[in-house]
């Protein structure tokens, strides 16, 4: 997979989860275009990537409720 297939592929993901609901949603968007695209080689999927996100951040804020498309991420 070359990077314009990545970039192609975390951008449409990144669609479901949406913008302007605090720092910490910030935090998600960035973390998973980061450990998509580390993912993606690994053959992980998206579920698992979102997981491993929203994981990491509730290591600073275990109360957090993130918001994101659960109909596209089947989680």
């Amino acid at each position: 997979m070359n990077t314009q297939e990545m970039t192609d592929i975390v951008s449409e993901e990144l669609r479901h989860i949406p913008k302007g609901y605090g720092p910490r949603h910030g935090w998600l968007r960035t973390y998973y275009n980061r450990r998509r695209r580390h993912d993606l080689v690994k053959g992980r999927t998206k579920e698992e990537t979102l997981a491993y996100c929203i994981n990491e951040i509730r290591k600073e804020d275990p109360n957090w409720h993130p918001e994101y498309d659960s109909t596209f991420f089947k989680m």
